[in-house]
């Protein structure tokens, strides 16, 4: 089994370096370029288009990796709220469910209202 693992991963990595050497010789004219900041000219087509698919990479990346920290500070946040509310609900089942007995010669009226 692995040498049925270590051949797909040679036939893979043999088709993409074919694959881009197919590309790279596909599209090697030069040409200008006219960006908003700067001109360059006689640039290669393969050159430009991987810089491009570089950049959209990147931008993407930037894009997805602030939308995961964010995921993860929520995360974070909900986590801390279920403690403490799992907290608060476990103290609340270890106070007793009745009152306890009034003391000798003293109602629970009397107590609450301050007599006794």
């Amino acid at each position: 089994m692995q040498w049925l693992r270590t051949a797909l991963v040679l036939a893979i990595a043999l088709g993409l370096i074919w694959m881009g050497w197919s590309f790279r010789s596909g599209n090697a004219e030069p040409v200008d370029l006219d960006l908003v900041w700067f001109r360059m000219q006689n640039v290669p087509v393969w050159w430009a288009l991987s810089l491009a698919v570089l950049a959209g990479t990147f931008a993407g990346g930037i894009v997805g990796g602030l939308a995961w920290l964010r995921q993860r500070l929520v995360n974070r946040r909900y986590r801390k709220t279920i403690e403490r509310l799992e907290s608060e609900v476990h103290q609340l089942r270890s106070l007793p469910l009745e009152a306890p007995a009034p003391a000798a010669g003293r109602t629970v009226a009397g107590t609450l209202a301050g007599r006794g």
